[in-house]
């Protein structure tokens, strides 16, 4: 069956773009793609960055930590046309039909260079095991001349990330202080160069950078997808700088992760490599603890601790300037623009402290990821068995 035979009769078909899209070139083709054809765009956690954020027809991130416009849409779709997605667990939130993919009902174009992934997750209608950047400029030179009418769709599209924006804005915008997660990445984004690049660390950081902090290009968000791995942010950060040097590089990350490899930020100094370090401090390895709560109704092991039960935490302004870093602790919120903003205008190696709550949460999930509950812990157990009988994979 040829793409148009699927894509021309579809109401509302939707693009998902993967970590492979980025490493294929693909961006301008995909970008092409969606305003020809009117088509949303939904990306994965690697897919971050192909297409830009602020473009109308973007609809969001998919998975367990995607957005709700991002799932809704891709959930919604009748074609899915998925260019370099590998449909992973969390993307595909552990395939549970209707919370992020329905397929089928929904049809797939899969695009992917390796031809194992493939209907590896889902069936496809049509598969094409090819470059992606070729690839989609072909589809889009097949496809009629004329734009289908497409603006109930859009429509509906616009009105839910109006609806995600009020729900964000709560949280970015918050002046709570110690702050959210969410609240340094909109300041962030505030003070930034359209082209900086953002590291992102683990856990909660991962996820609200993820849900809250646009970005625009290619390679312009760089985040260890996978497992998570704590201790990757920080020397990926300064590989990224000496890869770009002329780009502004933020890392964000949370103490706990920034702990891991803390070491390093030596490197910087001794090598004049002028990385920004943004650390996220809620004393503690918040994403375990919400994990652990969730899944076991308890949590040991995850907040940083006196033995009185008071918060711990190294001063990591003083552990800034011990290596040699200018480094700033931010105290109120009123100060939180002008301190980032001083930080990246010095372009050297600088470490800025975010007091953050335990408590603000991190990042939403409207999705759902497939993490089994004891069987000692009663409270969850239908729900999780409720989702699990609706898994769809193959």
């Amino acid at each position: 069956m040829h793409v148009c035979q699927v894509l021309i009769p579809a109401q509302r078909p939707v693009i998902v773009v993967g970590g492979g899209a980025i490493t294929g070139e693909a961006s301008g083709e995909i970008l092409r793609l969606a305003e020809h054809w009117r088509v949303p765009v939904v990306t994965t956690w690697n897919g971050k960055g192909a297409f830009p954020e602020d473009h109308e027809l973007f609809a969001g991130s998919v998975g367990q930590t995607g957005t709700p416009t991002g799932n809704a849409i891709a959930a919604s779709a009748d074609v899915v046309i998925a260019v370099g997605c590998r449909f992973t667990d969390w993307s595909a939130s552990s395939y549970v039909k209707g919370v992020s993919f329905s397929i089928p009902d929904s049809r797939l174009i899969h695009i992917d260079v390796d031809p194992q992934e493939i209907g590896k997750n889902y069936p496809a209608t049509v598969g094409i095991a090819a470059d992606a950047k070729v690839t989609v400029q072909q589809i889009t030179d097949a496809l009629p001349p004329a734009r289908p009418d497409r603006s109930v769709y859009e429509a509906e599209l616009a009105a839910k990330k109006e609806e995600w924006e009020a729900q964000l804005s709560k949280r970015r915008d918050s002046d709570r202080f110690p702050f959210t997660c969410q609240r340094p990445l909109g300041a962030l984004r505030k003070v930034l160069p359209r082209d900086a690049i953002i590291v992102a660390g683990s856990g909660n950081t991962q996820g609200a950078v993820k849900q809250t902090f646009p970005v625009y290009e290619p390679r312009t968000h760089l985040t260890s997808g996978g497992f998570s791995s704590m201790g990757w942010a920080v020397p990926a950060a300064i590989g990224a700088k000496l890869g770009a040097p002329d780009r502004t590089v933020v890392c964000v990350l949370g103490d706990g992760d920034f702990l891991m490899t803390a070491q390093e930020i030596g490197l910087c100094v001794t090598n004049g490599i002028p990385v920004v370090f943004v650390v996220q401090n809620n004393s503690g390895f918040m994403s375990i603890r919400g994990g652990q709560r969730k899944q076991t109704d308890r949590h040991i092991g995850t907040e940083f601790n006196r033995p009185d039960g008071t918060p711990y935490s190294p001063d990591y302004q003083a552990l800034g300037e011990a290596f040699g870093l200018t480094s700033f602790r931010v105290e109120s919120d009123a100060e939180l623009e002008d301190t980032l903003r001083k930080a990246i205008a010095l372009n050297e190696p600088v470490l800025v402290e975010v007091p953050t709550s335990r408590d603000a949460a991190g990042p939403w999930v409207p999705g759902w990821w497939d993490f089994p509950i004891p069987a000692y812990v009663e409270a969850g157990q239908e729900e999780y068995h409720a989702y699990r009988s609706n898994e769809q994979h193959l």
